[in-house]
């Protein structure tokens, strides 16, 4: 399928531009009429002209958050001014970047034209519209108000992205400081102490234990560098390929929140997407169970969604909400409290919100105190490395040096 940059004029006589797939320009043409649109120029995008062959050579990348959230954020506001949902999708996927959203903006305005739902246009697209997506929608189809579906949407997409950045960016700091501390080791063992180690066996001292191990580690890396390499590629291929299997994720998503320092950071950024995911299915009044199941595939983390299946269950036996989470001894005491007295009360997504709120505003402190935090523990490691090294090297001097008296 290639891409090809269209110019026409709608109904109304306005022009309209943008770029779409298809299988020939004829093909392009009889959709464009199909829409009310006159096509008045049809040509093959330059860009993308080799979408079709890329697709086939490495498949279709899924739209990130932002495009989303672009996307969302467009709908909303023509769908508020009044344009029919037909027209609106035509023009927010003219508008698009990503091949695969594009792709399927113009199968889902196909099948509006054929009298299809929207709700149920997008859940044929599991991959790009999650279940939470397609219950707002089709909540918002029933009760006539898709332009507040649209922007709960995109400002829940928007808090989202934001959670997972921040937990990121509390993920970023400490593996680039460790990798640092990793890489200058190596270069100490491999090109440095060979030359003091040199020096130390020319004289046959009687070496302390420091220096024997430097000069065994840096023997060792200097000798067997390659197998080094290779066993640290080999431990990386295997530890990514097995986290990519449904075993592999769930215990590498729990080991995340028994992480040092970040793994609270982690816990409590997880804990607000499921807030957030929660809040949103409840206030489009979907039932408890539907909510849940919206929420599993939502939180993006194996170790919950399985704690989250297991309250689905504990539910469907006769317990209460609570109960259910209680069991699953993944929430704190706080979110237990707040879901009681939201069940209690009846405003369950209120008093979700609040605690997504709360734990949003936890995540961004700790990330931002990371820095403070995870200094001490560098500067502990960084110094038995250096004392190490020091005594391991001087030691044998200061004895050279007493016995040159």
């Amino acid at each position: 399928m290639k891409v090809y940059k269209f110019v026409g004029r709608d109904r109304e006589g306005k022009k309209v531009t943008g770029d779409m797939p298809a299988e020939s320009s004829t093909d392009l043409a009889e959709r464009l009429l199909k829409r009310g649109i006159q096509p008045l120029e049809v040509k093959e995008s330059a860009s993308l002209v080799n979408l079709g062959l890329l697709e086939e050579l490495f498949g279709q990348t899924p739209p990130k958050t932002d495009d989303l959230v672009l996307m969302s954020r467009q709908l909303q506001t023509l769908v508020r001014a009044g344009i029919p949902m037909v027209r609106a999708i035509n023009g927010v996927q003219g508008g698009s970047r990503n091949a695969m959203l594009q792709k399927a903006l113009n199968q889902i305005a196909t099948a509006l034209e054929s009298g299809q739902d929207l709700s149920r246009a997008m859940a044929s697209h599991p991959k790009i519209f999650s279940t939470l997506f397609v219950n707002m929608i089709r909540v918002g189809e029933s009760t006539g108000r898709l332009d507040e579906a649209f922007g709960q949407l995109y400002r829940y997409m928007e808090l989202d992205a934001s959670t997972r950045k921040q937990i990121k960016s509390a993920l970023r700091y400490p593996t680039f400081v460790m990798s640092g501390m990793f890489g200058a080791l190596f270069v100490m063992t491999y090109f440095v102490l060979p030359n003091f180690m040199g020096f130390f066996q020319s004289f046959k001292l009687d070496l302390p234990w420091q220096t024997k191990l430097l000069m065994a580690t840096s023997q060792f890396t200097v000798n067997y560098w390659y197998l080094i390499l290779i066993a640290l590629a080999a431990g990386i291929t295997g530890f990514i390929s097995y986290i990519n299997k449904p075993e592999g994720k769930l215990w590498w998503d729990q080991m995340k929140f028994k992480l040092p320092i970040v793994g609270d950071i982690i816990k409590r950024g997880t804990l607000a997407r499921f807030s957030r995911s929660f809040a949103m299915a409840s206030k489009s009044g979907v039932p408890i169970l539907g909510v849940l199941e919206s929420v599993a595939h939502a939180v993006d983390n194996a170790y919950v969604a399985k704690k989250i299946w297991e309250m689905m269950i504990a539910i469907e036996r006769g317990e209460s909400l609570v109960q259910a989470a209680y069991a699953t001894q993944l929430f704190p005491p706080l979110v237990i409290q707040m879901l009681a007295v939201g069940e209690e009360s009846g405003s369950m997504d209120q008093m979700m919100d609040d605690i997504a709120s709360f734990y949003e505003r936890e995540v961004e402190y700790d990330v931002k105190a990371l820095s403070s935090a995870i200094e001490p523990l560098i500067t502990i490691i960084m110094g038995i490395m250096i004392a190490i090294l020091a005594m391991g090297v001087f030691l044998p001097l200061w004895d050279l040096v007493k016995g040159a008296k």
